[in-house]
């Protein structure tokens, strides 16, 4: 196609596109995308939130800006596509919603976000049609990567790194003690922490590696190969990246990978990694069949069926209405504290301090009491309102920091109570301190020990304007027997 016949078909192009000559896809779409925001606003703020706040997730912020490049460039192949409204699109779009609105109501982000971003590119399909969804497929699926997900990996990615590191310190004759993620050599003592996880890494390295692979690769099994590549690579190399502090430390004599040297080492240690990473997609690329053509002939067929789109603003309605009408948390007052409850002596704290971390509690409350001839310590802390979530990644059981779970005993429970097993776990300190200690969530006279049982009840009950008392309870002490005791005493083991 020569130049000239190029100009005359791009101008015959945007007078086919032209407002005018489209009013009803233009409104649809603007009418669609507005209600999106509005719909998903407390998603979107949230979001945000976590994108700024949390350095792991700040690649949040390019994701959908990107997604549309990505749309931008493949423009020439998606205007040869027929652009007609697909009613298909719906099966995301309800399940979404519901997914959302399940959101609200157990104040669960991870589905908030999850609805949010899918329901967008949902949105884009139900518009230009399917046959024009499969030629941006990647981009449409590439805005999920919006999602803040991940830190659900840190607890393993953290194993995973302490183990490697600890093998190939071995390997190198390197003198040590470990004790849980505590890495001590005759030099100092190092602990993995959730920033030595890698979890940056590993996420980064997903992100950069699927872009990559859609831009770079044609074939599927180099993509699938590389996109792999892109998973393994980060945690390999991670586990070089804490060998090497720990190496260079014992070698220095704690001089040097300690302090800001361990945070230089860690980022240029990672531009490394995204360099070798880019280093081994080159060597998959085949250039020779990656040219893409714009000679594409262009069809500017565009269909907009109104009944589709009533019926999706209609579903937003329903299911914006469904949001509106959920209760709100009550101010619950002076709850009655399980120590409260139970008739016993008091006892003075104990000299170790778990310090369990819980997020923004209406109320908390740490006591001691004497239980079969036991001191047994109980931190409570009830929830209430909006920004006060009983089942939350955030409240921890313990400081993650400074105690190791080194031993779990197992109970049978008692039937019809919590459904799960009860676990009473063993933490030890650095200095050798051993403690032992269990958890449960109260909701109305109901208790749980798993958190999945209990945000599913507590989302049944918000769903049915059903609120009440809920607070999460953890209990301590340095001999087990009195944790037992206590369990069998609230009925939630059987214990012969």
């Amino acid at each position: 196609m020569s130049s000239e016949e190029k100009q005359d078909n791009n101008k015959q192009g945007f007078a086919e596109l032209s407002f005018a000559n489209n009013k009803a896809f233009y409104f649809s779409s603007f009418a669609l995308f507005g209600l999106w925001l509005v719909f998903c606003w407390q998603g979107l703020t949230t979001v945000v939130e976590i994108w700024y706040g949390n350095e792991i997730f700040n690649h949040g912020f390019f994701i959908v800006p990107g997604a549309f490049y990505l749309i931008y460039l493949k423009r020439f192949e998606l205007l040869s596509k027929p652009i007609q409204t697909s009613p298909l699109a719906l099966i995301v779009i309800i399940p979404a919603l519901l997914l959302y609105v399940i959101g609200v109501a157990g104040d669960i982000q991870l589905f908030l976000h999850a609805a949010t971003f899918t329901l967008l590119p949902a949105l884009i399909w139900i518009i230009i049609g399917t046959q024009a969804a499969k030629t941006i497929l990647f981009p449409l699926i590439f805005m999920l990567f919006s999602i803040p997900v991940g830190e659900q990996l840190i607890p393993y990615l953290q194993e995973i790194a302490a183990d490697g590191s600890v093998a190939l310190l071995r390997l190198t004759g390197v003198p040590l003690f470990r004790s849980g993620l505590y890495i001590e050599i005759p030099q100092g003592r190092f602990l993995v922490a959730e920033a030595c996880s890698g979890v940056s890494f590993f996420i980064a390295s997903f992100v950069i590696g699927s872009l990559y692979a859609y831009l770079n690769l044609v074939s599927v099994k180099r993509r699938t190969a590389f996109v792999i590549i892109s998973l393994i690579f980060p945690i390999l190399a991670n586990i070089v990246r804490v060998y090497g502090i720990i190496l260079i430390a014992y070698w220095t004599d704690m001089e040097h990978a300690a302090g800001a040297d361990h945070l230089i080492y860690g980022w240029f240690f990672f531009a490394f990694v995204i360099v070798c990473l880019l280093g081994i997609g080159e060597l998959l690329r085949d250039a020779s069949v990656n040219k893409r053509s714009n000679d594409t002939k262009r069809l500017f067929e565009i269909t907009t069926k109104k009944f589709t789109i009533a019926i999706v603003l209609v579903l937003f309605g329903c299911f914006y209405a469904w949001i509106e009408q959920l209760e709100p948390d009550i101010e619950k007052g002076d709850v009655r504290l399980l120590s409260s409850r139970l008739s016993s002596t008091k006892c003075s704290l104990p000299s170790f301090d778990l310090k369990p971390k819980f997020e923004n509690p209406y109320k908390f409350v740490e006591s001691s009491i004497e239980f079969k001839n036991q001191c047994v310590t109980f931190y409570e802390a009830s929830f209430s309102g909006p920004e006060s979530e009983m089942v939350n990644s955030l409240n921890r059981p313990f400081n993650e920091q400074y105690w190791s779970i080194v031993g779990t005993e197992v109970y049978e429970t008692i039937s019809g109570t919590t459904g799960h097993d009860f676990y009473i776990y063993r933490l030890s300190s650095p200095s050798g301190e051993i403690v032992y200690y269990t958890f449960w969530y109260e909701y109305f006279d109901r208790r749980f020990n798993s958190p999945i049982s209990a945000k599913l009840y507590e989302i049944s009950r918000r769903l049915t304007g059903n609120l009440g008392s809920e607070s999460m309870v953890v209990v301590t002490s340095t001999d087990v027997s009195g944790i037992e005791a206590l369990l069998v005493k609230l009925k939630l083991i059987n214990k012969s």
